[in-house]
């Protein structure tokens, strides 16, 4: 699609942190199938001050159509991102043309909230470009909607709308699940090692049996419950780092320098879902923690804690 040289009608710009998923739980398939608002999982991990930008400017047009670029490329292949942008068409009477740009400096396929990102900060930026009138929390609900209906996420969304390190009690999406937030200072960074991208929603069908998959969310469970009493970044790692283990991640493609941080004495995991070691540490070891990384191979990454989550940007253009 091309869209002619003329000024758009409307301009919003919004963003979403990424995100790191430690450990979580699902519900039973049976449950909620048919109000999304009612489905995700339990769990924790924490947001990260790297994410996507989506820019959405609105052109008059004959009919409704949109074209979506990452990082200034046409891509056919965002599934959430489609989904939300017809969401928002449905919504509204007057045929346009809205061009989206969205700007990630995520690693794509990494287990870094990425699908959440693109669809929480594409909503936000479309309710207020095309004048919806939905809450804050109404666009969370749709971008939540579109991580679950893609298969892309069940926390992820509603994780990256509250921001910090999170800890979800109950299951569903913004507005309904129960989430203990601590925001963390700035003397904590995430240092993210990424080796290899894994697709979230091939990841459990392949790798983890019904019987397996049983045990862990039970595990799961019962890490909500203890994390709830302390939520100390040193018992989040240590239950991220086990759950890691019971899916068979810390013998993949991270074994290696997951296993170099912690015969140093550092805590490590694996992000679910990626082969993507992190680890949350304060400023004085981080010094050490790059040393030790930066003699594996894969794209090394050191940043903070988005505190805030998504939000609308000003002076977009």
């Amino acid at each position: 699609m091309v869209i002619v040289s003329q000024v758009p009608i409307a301009v919003s710009k919004a963003y979403s942190p990424g995100h790191v998923t430690g450990f979580f739980s699902t519900q039973d398939q049976g449950i909620s199938k048919l109000d999304f608002r009612f489905q995700g999982s339990l769990g924790a991990g924490f947001s990260i001050d790297r994410g996507i930008t989506s820019t959405v400017r609105i052109f008059p047009s004959s009919d409704k159509n949109y074209e979506i670029k990452l990082n200034g490329f046409l891509d056919c292949e965002l599934r959430v991102s489609k989904y939300v942008t017809e969401y928002y068409l449905d919504l509204i009477k007057k045929p346009v043309l809205i061009s989206i740009d969205h700007e990630s400096n995520l690693p794509i396929g990494y287990g870094l909230g990425s699908s959440g990102s693109a669809a929480l900060s594409l909503s936000y930026a479309l309710n207020d470009a095309l004048n919806t009138n939905l809450s804050k929390l109404q666009a969370a609900q749709v971008a939540h909607q579109a991580d679950i209906v893609c298969n892309t996420g069940r926390g992820t969304v509603v994780s990256e709308y509250t921001g910090g390190m999170e800890l979800r009690t109950s299951i569903g999406g913004p507005g309904i699940c129960r989430i203990e937030k601590t925001e963390l200072t700035s003397q904590w960074h995430a240092a993210i090692l990424c080796l290899e991208p894994i697709k979230t929603e091939l990841f459990l069908s392949k790798q983890l049996s019904a019987s397996k998959f049983c045990n862990v969310n039970e595990v799961g469970k019962q890490m909500v419950l203890q994390l709830s009493q302390s939520k100390s970044v040193e018992k989040f790692m240590d239950f991220s780092y086990e759950f890691a283990a019971r899916c068979g991640l810390t013998m993949g493609k991270c074994k290696e320098p997951l296993n170099h941080l912690l015969s140093e004495g550092f805590k490590a995991s694996i992000a679910l879902f990626g082969h993507t070691l992190f680890t949350l540490i304060p400023n004085d070891q981080l010094g050490r923690i790059i040393d030790i990384l930066k003699k594996y191979q894969g794209e090394l990454i050191i940043c903070g804690i988005d505190n805030l989550g998504a939000r609308i940007l000003k002076n977009a253009g």
